[in-house]
């Protein structure tokens, strides 16, 4: 048990915690039974239920950008790599992470991205690249935030059912993200004129085109509440191993190094990473494409882009996550991630047989239900191969340090090839597939080598106290 000297001073915040908690954990399962994880479980679920609004926005950014403002190809391709940035700047999270609190850390960065889309109040529909812009810098934020959280999750939650805890909070959040989809869609549609629903609800008070301008900064002020929660988490101190020496890392130049020394020992993780590498560079390459084609090829609707980019895809990755965590705690993530990869590539199919949306809706099911484990996978597959937990942040600041070189070049490696056939996006997603399945094999193989264990690190070497004088 450990003390939590924020709940004395603020017994209201813990009330209000435990009802959410209550109220939205009861579709998520039994929570962990210490008092900190539980009080962990219940912050994090209320911050993401008011973060939810926001993260829709994000996950529709490249199709808002696309539909509302007519963002060109180029301008959607830098919206989707805009969390580059944000990843390969993780390498300093990690850094920092080791010596400030991960909690307030997160909390910081989560604020700026937040505060980074309330300027949409004053865009016009012509100003795409600035729409564009605040929407990359949102996900900057978000992106840097990820490995302090993931380090959090690490302290707060055991490892024995870290996978599940983090699943069953994933869920929720997907949830209701997916609900802020539907209601952010239908708003739009409305204020675009849809038939359907003016006869439903009357005209739109909203100008034409403008309940963007209204939509977003609501929303992002309803997340700057949920950082305030997210900043109440009190973060658990790991056990002092006196067989594990302290990091040497002092400065981020030392990071630096310890990074390079990571990756040139650890040939199992340096595989890893690679495999991951590849198919994750074919499957960022498609996501703007995907937005495109669904545009101006097969007629996406602001229902369609919500469907296929939000609520298809998150419903079910909330439905299946906690059965992904579960076989987590127990699996090897190469392995795992093999198979993720057979179901993924079923949606590049789709994508580039489909001759209507609706049979993009198809592909999304499978998308949602590998994404569902993929997400998991993401954030605790490093946890695996680093041995002790003053390596961890290491592990996964290369991690997204990694994904964060993927995501800066893929989406324009997609545009590029797009225009090299004749401007359509099937052969690329073609090409996707194959990578899927031919990295799928791979890392099955990978996983038969790897066992169902973490690899065994050996003790380190503690150079002997010098003799006193």
């Amino acid at each position: 048990m450990h003390p939590d000297p924020a709940s004395a001073a603020d017994p209201g915040a813990d009330q209000v915690a435990s009802s959410v908690g209550d109220a939205v954990g009861d579709a998520v399962g039994e929570g962990p039974s210490d008092a900190l994880q539980v009080r962990t479980f219940r912050l994090e679920l209320l911050a993401g239920t008011l973060w939810a609004g926001s993260l829709a926005i994000l996950e529709m950014g490249p199709a808002l950008a696309k539909k509302a403002f007519d963002a060109s190809d180029f301008e959607v391709a830098l919206l989707t790599s805009g969390q580059s940035l944000g990843l390969v700047l993780s390498f300093f999270t990690s850094h920092l992470s080791t010596r400030v609190s991960r909690v307030r850390l997160a909390f910081w960065l989560h604020l700026a991205s937040n505060l980074a889309l309330v300027p949409t109040f004053f865009l016009r529909p012509s100003f795409a690249l600035a729409f564009v812009l605040l929407l990359a810098a949102a996900r900057v934020g978000h992106s840097m935030a990820v490995p302090a959280r993931i380090l959090v999750y690490r302290s707060n939650f055991p490892a024995a059912s870290r996978g599940r805890l983090v699943g069953r909070l994933n869920r929720a959040k997907l949830l209701l993200t997916t609900g802020f989809a539907f209601v952010v869609s239908a708003l739009f549609d409305w204020n675009f004129g849809t038939p359907e629903l003016v006869r439903l609800l009357g005209e739109c008070p909203v100008p034409a085109d403008r309940m963007v301008n209204w939509a977003v900064p609501v929303l992002a002020v309803l997340g700057v509440l949920g950082c305030f929660v997210y900043a109440r988490i009190a973060e658990a101190k790991c056990p002092v191993d006196p067989l594990v020496p302290p990091l040497p890392a002092s400065t981020s130049l030392d990071t630096l190094r310890e990074f390079v020394q990571v990756w040139r020992q650890d040939r199992a993780f340096r595989r890893y990473e690679t495999f991951f590498f590849v198919f994750g560079f074919a499957n960022i390459m498609s996501i703007p494409l995907t937005q495109i084609h669904a545009v101006d090829r097969l007629g996406a609707s602001y229902f369609d882009l919500a469907m296929i980019n939000v609520v298809l895809v998150q419903g079910l990755m909330a439905l299946s996550m906690v059965a992904w965590g579960d076989r987590l705690d127990r699996s090897n993530p190469s392995r795992l991630r093999g198979v993720l990869n057979l179901v993924l590539a079923v949606d590049f199919v789709m994508l580039a047989v489909a001759p209507a949306i609706g049979w993009v809706y198809v592909g999304r099911i499978f998308r949602g239900i590998a994404m569902g484990g993929g997400t998991l996978l993401w954030m605790l597959g490093p946890l695996w191969f680093a041995g002790n937990s003053r390596k961890e942040p290491i592990y996964t600041g290369i991690h997204a340090v990694l994904t964060g070189v993927r995501w800066g070049l893929a989406p324009f490696v997609g545009v590029w090839l797009k225009a090299t056939f004749a401007d359509d996006s099937r052969p690329i997603f073609w090409i996707g597939a194959a990578i899927l399945v031919l990295t799928a094999v791979a890392m099955l193989r990978e996983g038969r080598r790897g066992g169902s264990t973490p690899p065994a690190v050996p003790p380190p070497i503690v150079p002997p106290s010098p003799p006193r004088a």
